[in-house]
């Protein structure tokens, strides 16, 4: 099969991850830290509630029992606060009999939080206690080794998971030798060791159907798939991609769903079913906008922040008290040597005072400056902003109150075919002044610096596909054709939405430009530089004082379109400050009566 680009392999870990879930902690473990706390040990009709300090006298006691029990009930950041809590009470003392296993909590909630170094680190370092509990030492071996495959490091993973392998796989359950067969599969996989690889998968994907693992079996045959791929065995490759969306669909994994319809559509792309591809990769991309700010890491972050203020605070609270009694006891000797220190400190403090004040002057001076600087690119903006609502929005509105007052008329003398007239000329109306409209919201975010921006790898082909999806029908209303030539492995860097806002843009000028009978041309170019976008258009073109007002940000530039409609130009302006923030370049070419052709020079991995 003749392959037109690489399918990207989709390494999904469905690794046993051992507290780094945020569901609650896997049977064997929880068991084992119950056993360790003295709270479930002595009380069992505690073990699943949460207790107050004042119920036992050893808060390190409370805090673990409170940790682990947070934890079970899906709540990490509560679970993370109290075990940081037990460690400080303890004093971090290693010999302390509680330690490793506060420890492990910690190191897992850090997993869960995706801070793989500093976890790694503290599972190494729990490892290599002498005299550790077997399941403990079990348990840290599987999470070194799948925090260094999530870090691409896989010979080392396969070392740990090696190591798990021979001492403990007998006594494990079938879930955790499940997971364990896969990590090692996905080493494997990305070692390029594809028999190995397709061993170990094809072993998990045993376990799961044991385990009626929909999610599990979901993603090993996208592994799979993924493995076949990368051989060029396409034949084998696809049934279980296939198979892979079929469990997803079943599965409560948003993640899962999202990479089965990303491969699925990669595959339909590459068998030139455009359409099927489309509706893949908007799937794909619904679900990729529900998950996207899913995790919080930093919180954790504020969480031990804060532990340190109120550890500070407490310190504080017990010297001013210490402080009190040795002053309540040495008044009387102090007293004379106090006269001079209060005339020394009150130097000092007039010393402190007037440094302060200059400092404090400076600081008003640059706030002010930079207040002020701020205000005037606010102002400009508002005043450009007035601008365009005045000389733009305020036409549009008139017609449409015109064209109303004529289409009421009409109807009133039953005018059907006038009223047809008017009421498609309201459309045609209502349709421009919400273009305008969004260009305009979309050009006020960029100005103020509120317009979200993520580049990613995409594909130029589908993309430009998907943005005349909704636009080809416009140009056959205007009977006019539209050309695309671009090159199938064309990927460029840039941010999704902005570029459809640019790209939809220039299109839609071209449509709106470009007489009945006209045609546009949407072609694409590998160059060394990076990919040229060219729209080019047989239209009414530009004549070279439009030209000049567009390189040197003069907003205001008239032009009427084939419908006889004014615009100032705003469409334009944004694509080229879209642009700009994409780290791209547009240029334009135009003569009257002739055409514009404008290019666009994208960022590709090698510029």
């Amino acid at each position: 099969m003749k392959r037109f680009f690489a399918v990207p392999v989709v390494a999904l870990l469905w690794a046993a991850q051992l507290l780094a879930s945020p569901g609650p902690a896997p049977g064997p473990i929880y068991s084992l830290l119950r056993q360790r706390c003295s709270i479930c040990s002595h009380k069992p009709s505690d073990s699943a509630s949460l207790i107050l300090y004042s119920q036992y006298p050893a808060p390190y006691l409370v805090h673990f029992h409170n940790s682990h029990v947070s934890l079970r009930n899906r709540d990490p950041d509560n679970a993370y606060r109290y075990i940081l809590k037990t460690l400080e009470d303890i004093d971090n003392a290693p010999t302390h009999p509680l330690y490793p296993y506060a420890f492990f909590l910690r190191a897992g909630i850090q997993y869960n939080r995706q801070l793989y170094n500093e976890a790694l680190q503290d599972f190494l370092r729990l490892s290599g206690t002498k005299g550790l509990d077997p399941q403990l030492l079990a348990a840290c071996y599987i999470n070194i080794a799948e925090i260094n495959l999530e870090l691409r490091h896989f010979r080392r993973a396969l070392q740990y998971f090696n190591k798990w392998e021979s001492r403990f796989m007998p006594l494990a359950d079938l879930q955790v030798r499940k997971s364990v067969c896969h990590n090692i599969g996905l080493c494997f996989f990305h070692m390029g060791k594809f028999k190995e690889a397709e061993k170990y998968l094809l072993q998990s994907m045993d376990m799961e159907r044991q385990l009626k693992d929909t999610t599990g079996l979901a993603i090993s045959n996208m592994d799979i798939g993924n493995l076949y791929y990368e051989q060029y065995l396409d034949s084998k490759a696809i049934p279980y991609f296939e198979a892979g969306l079929r469990f997803a669909r079943k599965s409560g994994d948003l993640a899962v769903r999202r990479n089965a319809y990303r491969n699925m559509a990669v595959v339909e792309e590459n068998r030139k079913r455009y359409y099927d591809a489309l509706q893949y990769r908007k799937h794909y991309e619904t679900l990729q906008d529900s998950i996207w700010n899913r995790d919080h890491i930093w919180e954790m972050a504020k969480l031990e922040k804060k532990l340190a203020v109120e550890k500070r605070e407490l310190a504080i609270r017990v010297l001013e008290q210490q402080a009190g009694l040795q002053s309540a006891a040495l008044s009387a000797q102090r007293w004379q040597r106090n006269t001079l220190l209060v005339a020394v400190l009150a130097l000092m403090c007039l010393s402190a005072l007037a440094g302060y004040a200059y400092r404090q002057q400076k600081r008003n001076t640059r706030i002010v400056a930079e207040q002020r600087e701020t205000l005037h690119v606010l102002n400009e903006t508002k005043d450009r902003l007035f601008s365009i609502v005045a000389h733009d929005l305020r036409s549009p509105v008139y017609r449409m109150k015109i064209s109303l007052g004529r289409l009421r008329k009409a109807i009133q003398q039953s005018h059907n075919e006038e009223a047809d007239v008017l009421a498609s000329s309201n459309e045609k109306i209502a349709g421009s002044t919400y273009a305008l409209l969004d260009n305009l919201l979309h050009w006020a975010l960029s100005q103020t610096g509120q317009l979200f921006f993520r580049k990613e790898k995409l594909h130029l082909r589908s993309v430009i596909n998907q943005i005349c999806f909704d636009l080809l029908p416009i140009a056959e209303d205007k009977n006019i054709v539209v050309h695309r030539s671009i090159p199938e492995p064309v990927f460029f860097i840039a941010d999704l939405n902005t570029f459809r806002i640019m790209v939809r843009n220039i299109i839609d000028n071209a449509i709106k430009y470009t007489p009945a009978g006209g045609v546009i041309t949407i072609s694409a170019a590998m160059q060394t530089t990076g990919c040229q976008l060219t729209v080019s258009d047989t239209g009414v073109g530009m004549d070279q004082q439009l030209l000049h007002a567009f390189m040197t940000d003069n907003h205001v530039r008239n032009q009427t379109d084939t419908d006889g409609r004014q615009s100032t130009g705003l469409g334009l302006w944004l694509c080229k400050t879209l642009a700009e923030r994409n780290g791209a370049q547009m240029l334009i070419s135009a003569r009257q009566g002739i055409g514009t052709t404008v290019t666009i020079f994208l960022q590709t991995e090698a510029s």
